[in-house]
């Protein structure tokens, strides 16, 4: 039997990844159509939809061999102890806390255009988004000022809308929880900064924001916010590059942006995420592993390395 990617939710608090609760099982049954106008034969795909009880059930079941997770790590912390002592596999892809790194000999406006996409992307939900911006401080005024420029110029509204750039967020518990963080984020002495728009009268909105003088100790550098909220903090040298964007629990993406091909393989080599971007950012080729380090989870999608997990005998 083959069993569709399932999203547990066992009884762990829950303070993010509505988006996931809410939407996946409309993608997933719309898979199950698209299987029935394929003709594949009855029980080769089985998709199960339900909250924190169904996903226990799912985990726990003796026929399920493989588990695959993607959401929170508080979430993926509960389903290892769940299969702890099994013969069942598993793959985690949890969160994240992504550092954008942008060195002074970078393509300005191609890094202001990723780190806008790593960010701003489906409102910030995302679980690789660079959400941490890392600047060399000789180009940090310049990059600012044109990111804002560009932020300036992104919509807020309808996300089926194709004209609109960031839609609404996915329910008002995230909503809640973006607002508590940000206002942390003012209240430890980071400066906020959002380009003049006007947000919907209802639905759950926040506008892009980006905070600057932000330290390594601040909440809003170092927790998941799950939204349209950019952290900036500068460095001097790669290595302060590298030790300020490993300073995370996480690790699952990363990019560097820069003209030496010699930098990108020498930071490449030293961060400690599972994939790290080269002058882009969230750009995905299916024939590569994707997965994390560190508490952002264990085992790959994609590639070969994806389907191993999925195979006896194949390790």
């Amino acid at each position: 039997m083959l069993a569709w990617k399932v999203a547990p939710r066992p009884r762990v608090r829950q303070h993010r990844r509505a988006q996931a609760r809410r939407d996946h099982p409309l993608t997933a049954l719309l898979f199950a159509e698209i299987c029935q106008q394929a003709d594949l034969p009855p029980g080769v795909v089985n998709i199960v939809t339900g909250a924190g009880a169904t996903g226990e059930a799912v985990v726990s079941h003796p026929d399920v061999d493989k588990v695959a997770f993607t959401g929170s790590t508080e979430v993926g912390k509960a389903i290892a102890r769940a299969i702890a002592g099994t013969r069942k596999k598993v793959t985690l892809e949890l969160g994240g806390k992504a550092a954008n790194i942008v060195f002074e000999d970078a393509p300005i406006d191609q890094a202001v255009e990723g780190i806008v996409s790593g960010i701003f992307f489906n409102q910030g939900h995302v679980c690789c988004a660079g959400s941490r911006l890392l600047l060399q401080e000789s180009v940090a005024d310049e990059v600012l000022a044109r990111l804002k420029r560009r932020m300036a110029t992104l919509r807020v509204g309808d996300p089926l809308d194709k004209n609109t750039d960031i839609g609404a967020i996915n329910s008002a518990e995230q909503l809640a929880r973006i607002r508590a963080l940000t206002e942390i984020g003012d209240q430890e002495g980071a400066e906020r900064w959002s380009p003049p728009c006007e947000l919907p009268s209802s639905g759950y909105w926040f506008p892009p924001t980006v905070f600057t003088g932000v330290s390594q100790a601040h909440r809003i550098a170092r927790e998941e916010i799950f939204g349209p909220v950019l952290s900036v903090l500068t460095f001097r040298t790669p290595a302060e590059a590298v030790e300020k964007a490993n300073n995370t629990p996480y690790g699952l993406s990363a990019g560097v942006w820069t003209e030496k091909g010699s930098r990108i393989l020498h930071m490449a080599d030293r961060l400690r995420a599972g994939v790290v971007w080269a002058n882009t950012f969230n750009k995905f080729d299916p024939a590569s592993p994707f997965g994390g380090y560190k508490e952002s989870g264990y085992g790959r999608e994609g590639g070969r390395q994806g389907l191993v997990s999925y195979l006896k005998g194949a390790e």
